[in-house]
């Protein structure tokens, strides 16, 4: 698998950390993890055609979250690029149904894409996605009720996407042995912010799990991302790396870092 960070950062706007977006590249599928605001222009600018996403999967309803979904349900109605091209799998708790019934309520066909455009599933957690060769697994994340952490295997390689999470012994057991965690630090050891990961809980969680490698993303302004990492590492003996935006790493099956990609 290849991952190529989108967006880093968080709610905040920044030029450096677009919100929260990553995209999975497993065989044919091209996975976006999050649609937060900046997602379509970061993934331009990494060479990627939008068209060729074949599934998106949203971790919670928060807006930093997925505040891009609006401008592919608009592209998928009328880019005939997108219309002729593309078939994206949507996927998200099932309280996102109602966001996008309150979408279609506002802009109605504008934003109703063709069924051959656009399938959408509503995961509880639990459920399970089987896209072509990757088996996308769920399970509850603590931020909201209706927030889903998605693990994707593919080839023997799994990687692990909390989205924004506190920690939880659930948490811990669906991350076991995971080549990579996504974790979304969303504050720092010395300021903790209710419903986020810590760098030290992030470490402690990859820790227990037994992970091979554990990045550090979703960061605003206010933590340090040095020292963030060195709390990370001050838990977990295994690689902790740092997020940037249009950053790209190798995930593969028993590896203990993910390697840059050139």
């Amino acid at each position: 698998m290849q991952l190529t960070v989108l967006g880093s950062g968080t709610c905040e706007l920044r030029r450096e950390r677009s919100s929260p977006a990553y995209l999975v590249e497993a065989g044919p599928q091209s996975i976006m993890l999050d649609l937060g605001q900046g997602a379509w222009r970061r993934l331009l600018q990494a060479g990627r055609d939008p068209a060729h996403i074949t599934a998106v999967l949203i971790s919670h309803l928060h807006i930093d979250h997925l505040a891009d979904l609006l401008p592919l349900l608009f592209a998928l109605r009328y880019d005939p690029h997108m219309k002729a091209h593309a078939r994206v799998d949507l996927a998200g708790h099932p309280d996102m149904q109602a966001v996008t019934q309150g979408l279609a309520g506002i802009w109605g066909h504008w934003v109703e894409p063709d069924a051959g455009n656009l399938v959408t599933h509503w995961l509880s957690p639990g459920y399970s996605l089987e896209l072509g060769p990757v088996r996308v697994r769920t399970a509850a994340a603590g931020h909201t009720k209706a927030n889903l952490a998605y693990r994707l295997e593919y080839e023997g390689a799994s990687l692990v996407y909390l989205g924004d999470s506190e920690a939880t012994p659930q948490l811990v057991e669906f991350c076991r042995l995971a080549d990579l965690i996504i974790a979304h630090c969303g504050s720092s050891d010395e300021r903790p912010k209710q419903g986020h990961l810590g760098p030290s809980a992030a470490g402690d969680l990859a820790a227990q799990a037994q992970a091979r490698g554990l990045l550090l993303s979703h960061l605003y302004r206010d933590v340090d991302p040095q020292r963030a990492l060195q709390g990370a590492a001050s838990r977990f003996n295994g690689q902790v790396l740092l997020a940037e935006d249009l950053q790209c790493w190798r995930v593969s099956e028993g590896a203990t870092q993910a390697d840059p990609v050139v």
